[in-house]
This record gives C-alpha cells, sequence and structure tokens, in this order.
C-alpha cells in the first residue's frame, strides 16, 4: 500500500501536478446534462387491421382474397406530442426495425382457413394482424442537483404501441 502510494506520488510530482482532495466543487456541472429520451419495457405484438373476412360458423372454410389497403395507427402517442419523431427514431433503433406512427399497405391479400368449434363461440373470421413494437418512451433531464450531483427529472413516461414500417402479417381466426 505504501509502495502504490508512494509511486503515485511520485508519477504526479514529475508530472508537475498537485494532489487534492477528490470531491467535487459545489459548481462543478454534470458531465451529461440536457434532456434525453430512453426506450424501456420493448416487446413484439400482433395488432388487429382493418382487413378481414365475413364471419362464418364453425366447420366453415373462409377464403379470402380481396385488394384493399391494411391499416394500422400507433397508440399511446398522445402523450408524446411533438416528441413522436425522436421517439420513433430512437425505438426504430432500439428495436433495429422501423416503427412509425401508422403502417398502410395495399395489396391482394388471399388466405384461407377453417372455423373450428370454440366453447362459448358462435362464428369466426379471418384476421390479419400487423406486427408492432410495444414499449415505454421515457424523456429525463439531467441536471447539476445539490453538492454538483447529477440529478435526473422524469418528464414524462408513455407507453407506445407503434407498427413496424414494413410488410410484416400474421393471419388467424378471430373468434366471437
Amino acid at each position: 500500500m505504501r509502495r502504490a502510494l508512494s509511486a503515485a506520488l511520485a508519477t504526479v510530482v514529475v508530472s508537475g501536478g498537485i494532489v487534492v482532495g477528490t470531491a467535487a466543487p459545489a459548481f462543478a456541472a454534470c458531465d451529461q446534462s440536457g434532456t434525453f429520451y430512453s426506450i424501456l419495457n420493448k416487446k413484439t405484438v400482433w395488432k388487429n387491421t382493418n382487413v378481414h373476412s365475413d364471419w362464418a360458423r364453425p366447420g366453415v372454410t373462409i377464403s379470402y382474397a380481396k385488394n384493399k389497403t391494411g391499416t394500422w395507427t400507433a397508440t399511446g402517442t398522445a402523450t408524446v406530442g411533438a416528441d413522436a419523431g425522436v421517439i420513433f427514431a430512437k425505438a426504430s433503433t432500439s428495436f433495429s426495425v422501423a416503427v412509425g406512427k401508422s403502417w398502410s399497405q395495399s395489396d391482394t391479400w388471399t388466405y384461407s382457413a377453417t372455423v373450428q368449434k370454440k366453447t362459448g363461440k358462435s362464428r369466426g373470421r379471418l384476421m390479419m394482424q400487423h406486427e408492432a413494437k410495444s414499449f415505454t418512451a421515457h424523456k429525463y433531464r439531467v441536471s447539476t442537483g445539490a453538492g454538483g450531483a447529477c440529478k435526473a427529472t422524469t418528464i414524462y413516461k408513455a407507453n407506445i404501441v407503434a407498427p413496424v414500417k414494413k410488410s410484416s402479417n400474421l393471419w388467424g381466426i378471430e373468434y366471437n
């Protein structure tokens, strides 16, 4: 211990420095202060779109072939308001796939499936779901607090579900 301390002092003296206490002065600012965003609680979810067949009874095979524009819009964006662009860009980087406020695609959708018997359900229909990303957008400000310590203040946390921009869909039967 004594040898390590001597070596450290010798290095300081040789380099022309002066040994002082390590406590930060009260006027020192945080290394990184300002406003920041983070993306938390990330997961992939599938959300119903506006593309679906008519209802059918159990045992019926539904064939769906229609030229239609599939759409789905993000939820939870009202809280983030003007920050939406920044949040979607940050989320896109975090998920490694482009997400945005809405998704829309025109195509001819062609699928078929048989409605199964389900307890308490009398009908089913083909339903297209679109891939979306669910996450919590956290906006916070870092500033210098009492004694020079950094402090983070939450501006908001918003739960958002945003569609991916690519065409990533899943078909299944919705029962009612």
